[in-house]
């Protein structure tokens, strides 16, 4: 069973495995990739709900949408697809502040020099 903690080390694991930045997945497609019982469902559908609805900027997915499809398992049953993207890379930093310091009296000490 999958705790709530290591759920975002798996679905970090089965994205990278899959090779893809973008893609279709569904919460037992997770568990079979990684051989869970049915108890790790709650977690793994809440943790894909997190990253759906709010921020979680040290988690490098996020899923853009949610669908509900219809599968055909002993009857048909609903489900739902989330698409999980990978989040842009951040950009740089601005440079710390001594550095914009030092330029700032550089340019200064030519003006009066």
């Amino acid at each position: 069973m999958a705790r709530n903690r290591d759920v975002p080390d798996l679905l970090e694991r089965f994205m990278i495995e899959s090779g893809e930045t973008q893609r279709w997945v569904t919460v037992n497609e997770i568990r079979t990739y990684f051989n869970l019982d049915e108890f790790s469902a709650p977690p793994i559908s809440g943790f894909l709900q997190r990253i759906y609805h709010g921020p979680f900027f040290s988690f490098p997915y996020r899923v853009e949408r949610i669908e509900k499809i219809t599968v055909q398992k002993k009857q048909l049953k609903v489900v739902k697809r989330y698409l999980v993207t990978r989040r842009p890379q951040a950009r740089k930093r601005d440079p710390p502040l001594h550095e914009i310091t030092s330029a700032i009296d550089n340019s200064h000490v030519a003006e009066n020099g």
